[in-house]
Order: structure tokens, then sequence, then C-alpha cells
């Protein structure tokens, strides 16, 4: 009779890793992290630039379709539309405006509505998030009630009006305010308005008058493919204000505060600075006898030494509405934009100020202004 010893099949111990091991093992995924992190980043990044631009580029849209609908008129920056609290009437800005023709239709008529009578409340609807008016790179506004991180070309403003806090001063910035030394009795005069709207795309009704810009008259003057209508600013909105820094940008320039009916004895004219529109001189020739009838026919040309200060893209904050400049949080500081005829395009933060001066006025080479010829901004 056989036997059958057994047979112990011992298997072979399995063997873990090594430190060393382990640690190749590690310091290839961290490089392979560091190489793929910055590409994620890079394209997130591009992602939010995009949809930044996308929702400039819708709302310049609906710009132009406005302007299509209405003679070719544009928005009022402020007081386009209103509702009634009590006795008083408050007013919006071109936001609400635009609101229709970015599919908010509903919810336009709804803001318009008087405040009470069962309605609902002007102040809770105000903090609704609208996402084309928010840009994701801008932590002010985005994902925040009531965000808006697009501004309109407001023009030119003197230094007393601008960035000041215009709900507290009562300083407004309009056509009116502006002196350009026309040599007429005041500064809302035919001539001066005419001088002052030619600065920007977008103003209030001052006086019971009404700015004359539109897209015809761009079109017609330095051109709309040369003049900026929309940008970004991440001290903008909320969306439902009606003051200048939170809806637009505006250059600020120097300028009197009021017109002499002659020039002064010792022969110096004001610095305005104004860049060629109406008249910038600052000389101490030899006096000219006449009041100042004919300044506006004498601008000096612009110059490329013009320094915009703090009214410069990507200046240094001041606060939300106090800073009436295009800002973003993009890479080198530099903004998207619109122009009146539609197109987008970036603005560089170091791009010439003396050419970003030019680009706000619809109708500067009237004035003395250059004309741009070097479209690299």
């Amino acid at each position: 009779m056989k036997t059958f010893s057994s047979i112990r099949l011992g298997g072979a111990r399995r063997r873990g890793f090594t430190l060393i091991e382990l640690l190749v093992v590690i310091s290839i995924i961290a490089t392979l992290a560091a190489l793929i992190l910055p590409g994620i980043q890079s394209a997130r990044e591009a992602a939010r630039r995009t949809t930044c631009l996308n929702n400039l580029r819708n709302i310049g849209i609906a710009m132009q379709n406005f302007a299509s609908g209405n003679g070719s008129r544009l928005p009022k920056l402020v007081g386009e539309n209103s509702y009634v609290d009590g006795s008083n009437t408050i007013q919006y800005g071109w936001p609400v405006a635009l609101m229709p023709l970015l599919d908010n239709a509903a919810f336009q008529r709804e803001l318009l509505k008087d405040e009470g009578a069962g309605n609902q409340s002007h102040a809770e609807m105000h903090q609704t998030q609208l996402e084309v008016f928010a840009c994701p790179d801008d932590p002010t506004n985005f994902q925040q009630p009531g965000g808006l991180s697009y501004v309109v070309n407001g023009g030119y403003a003197r230094t007393g009006v601008w960035g000041t806090n215009e709900s507290a001063s009562g300083g407004v910035h309009h056509f009116a305010q502006i002196n350009w030394l026309d040599g007429s009795a005041t500064a809302t005069s035919d001539t001066a308005k005419r001088i002052s709207q030619s600065t920007g795309v977008f103003w209030r009704d001052v006086s019971g008058e009404r700015s004359f810009v539109t897209l015809d008259f761009i079109s017609n003057n330095d051109g709309l493919g040369q003049t900026l209508m929309l940008s970004e600013n991440t001290d903008a909105g909320p969306w439902n204000s009606n003051l200048t820094g939170r809806l637009a940008f505006v250059l600020d320039v120097e300028t009197t505060t009021a017109i002499p009916t002659a020039v002064p004895a010792s022969g110096t004219l004001p610095d305005d600075r104004g860049m060629g529109i109406g008249d910038d001189s600052d000389t101490t020739a030899s006096p000219p006898t006449a009041a100042l009838a004919t300044v506006e026919d004498q601008p000096t040309p612009a110059t490329g030494t013009f320094s915009a200060d703090r009214s410069q893209i990507g200046a240094p904050t001041r606060g939300r509405g106090l800073t009436w400049r295009p800002s973003s949080n993009h890479t080198g500081g530099n903004v998207n934009v619109i122009f009146a005829d539609g197109h987008g395009s970036t603005l560089r933060a170091d791009m010439n100020q003396a050419v970003y001066a030019r680009l706000l006025t619809p109708n500067g080479t009237f004035y003395g202004q250059n004309v741009i010829t070097d479209m690299n901004f």
C-alpha cells in the first residue's frame, strides 16, 4: 500500500515597496502635478477671461439692438427707466434699460412697478445676481448681490466731480459740468455742451436737455471702430445704481470751475488738460486783447505725453464707486473692452495714455485731437 506524504506548498512571501521606491513614486507624482497644475490653472483663467469677454459682447450686442430700435440712440447713462417709491421717483442706469434685450424682460417689468401696493420689494429684487453682468474674475461683483463688472464710456470729467460720492455730495457728472473755455457765459452754452459731449458716449439728462450722441453721430465723426463703448471695472456695481462711478469709466481732466470773460492780464490760460478738446493751452505769450469768443477754434493738438493719472487703466482703487476707470484681475491688469461698432478687444494696462484718451472721444478730432493711426493697443 502506497502512502502519500503531505506536501506543504508554501506560497512566496509578497515583497512590499521599499522606502526608496516609495520616494521615487512620490517624486514622479509631484513632478507630474507640477507640470499639469499650471496648465489647468491657465485653462481655468482662460475660461474665466472668455466668459468675461462673452458677457461683454452680449451687452455690446444689446446696446446695438437698443440703438436699432431707438433711431441710433443709445440708452442714457442714468434715467432711461425709473420707478416710484412713495413721493420719490428713483432712476435706474443703463443696465436696466438693456434687460429686455438680455432675456430679462419680465424682470425689468417687475423692477419698474411702483413700490408697495402688493408688489415685490425693490430692495429684494436689487439683490438678484444676473450672470451676464458679472465677470468670474471680479471678486467684488462675481456671485455677489446685484454684481456689475462692466461700465460704459462716460467721457471726460472735471477733477471736482471725478470720483466723488455723488449720493452724498450732490456732485453729479454730466456734460454741463465741464468748462471748455468756449467764451460763453455759462458752461451750458450750446458750444460747451457740444464740446463736452464729444468726449464720451453715455450721458444723463441735464437742465431738460438730452445727449445728442448716437451711433450715427460717432460713425460720422471719429468712427465706431475707434470709440470705446464698454469696459470692465472691478470697482463698479451694483447694476441698480444710478451713480456715475458704478456705471461708467470717466477720464479725469483738470478744468477750471468758472469761465472768465477775458484772458487774465498775465496772459495765462488755465490748463484744462483736455487732450485737444476745446482749449488745453497754458501759455504766457502775449495775451490776446479780445475775450475768449474764439478759443474753441484754437485747440492745442494732443501729444503723446499725456498722463491719465488716477483714471488710467488699472489705477489703484479708491473704493467701490469711487474709481471711475477700467480695471480687471486678468493677467497684467489688461482689460476687455467693446468698441462702438461691437467688436471686442483687450487694452493693455501700460498702453499709451494719450491714445487711450482719444479712444474715449466720439468726436475729438473735430476739436483738435490727433487721429489714431496705431491700432496696436
